[in-house]
């Protein structure tokens, strides 16, 4: 059986309330991408639909442990 799409693991998600997909649009005041809620993205005739139409995969971060623990002792390397 098919996993469900989630807009959690969509690469356009920023929040349960907030799709950054580029179909938004693009706000005339600031030029920055429209954002809509998912639930609405989701249920629009034209747009994502139940289906999910305009799904795109999150990319997997990988992080470097030393970029994230750098050394603390002061000393250089």
């Amino acid at each position: 059986m098919n996993q469900p799409k989630l807009c959690i693991d969509c690469a356009h998600f920023v929040s349960p309330r907030e799709c950054k997909h580029p179909s938004n649009g693009i706000d005339l005041i600031d030029g920055k991408l429209n954002r809509n809620w998912c639930s609405v993205m989701r249920l629009i005739v034209s747009s994502c639909k139940p289906e999910a139409l305009l799904f795109e995969p999150q990319e997997a971060v990988i992080y470097d442990i030393a970029d994230l623990f750098p050394n603390q002792s002061g000393e250089t390397q």
